[in-house]
């Protein structure tokens, strides 16, 4: 199916760059592992707090909280705790965890800076979309830049979170665009899932576990050495098909 052309956005023609060699309309950013590199910290903080209760965590825990929504992080830390814990109340005290961290500073993920500010360059509409609380997200943003996204989405500005996609569908509405012209990037299952599930086309980019495969979908190892026109040319066959 190909995509409809709009008209050319101003910065696009300013580089050479035209919506021929750049199909998309808006990008739509995952936070967590896909733009910035806190996947490492989540593990860590999550080692950190089981720990402090007393409960082994292994790398096999990690990847199956990999991508949240914390209500699942919660329900599956507590069904490894002995003794009784309200619901959320262990995800509460991963969050003040992150925020602390983050708060910190954290870096972007191989490949994700240059080719952020390469989209923000272009006049490329963006936004943040995450699984993580607006605390978390707010967070973040201390090391990212407000400057890059017209919309940044978090887990709280949703009725539901992933695997749902109401966070991609909400973006690509609030930025005024349809979601089928959209590109997101995603590394988690839950993420994809969710991207999937929208209508735009994904760059899945596999970490510690496998990722879905769909008809819309294209897997990297990383962002790194990417620019738009590589980029684009990573979906030239499937938007064609």
């Amino acid at each position: 199916m190909l995509i409809k052309r709009g008209p050319i956005k101003r910065g696009l023609i300013r580089s050479g760059l035209t919506k021929t060699t750049f199909p998309f309309e808006a990008v739509l950013w995952d936070m967590d592992g896909a733009l910035i590199d806190s996947e490492p910290i989540w593990i860590e903080e999550e080692h950190r707090l089981m720990q402090s209760l007393g409960v082994p965590w292994s790398d096999e825990d990690a990847k199956h909280c990999l991508g949240g929504p914390l209500e699942r992080v919660d329900a599956y830390m507590r069904s490894r705790v002995k003794g009784e814990h309200e619901p959320l109340e262990l995800a509460f005290l991963l969050i003040d965890r992150m925020i602390e961290r983050l708060s910190m500073g954290v870096g972007f993920t191989l490949g994700a800076e240059s080719l952020l500010r390469a989209m923000h360059r272009e006049q490329l509409p963006m936004a943040l979309v995450s699984a993580s609380t607006r605390e978390i997200m707010d967070a973040a943003l201390i090391s990212i830049g407000n400057e890059f996204f017209t919309f940044t989405c978090s887990a709280d500005d949703v009725a539901a979170t992933r695997p749902s996609p109401e966070g991609y569908l909400k973006a690509a509405d609030t930025l005024g665009v349809d979601i089928e012209r959209t590109l997101i990037i995603e590394d988690s299952v839950t993420g994809m899932r969710a991207a999937i599930d929208s209508g735009g086309y994904v760059l899945g980019l596999p970490h510690l576990t496998p990722l879905p495969e769909g008809e819309k979908v294209v897997h990297r190892e990383s962002l790194e050495d990417l620019d738009l026109n590589s980029l684009a040319g990573l979906f030239h066959a499937t938007i064609a098909s």
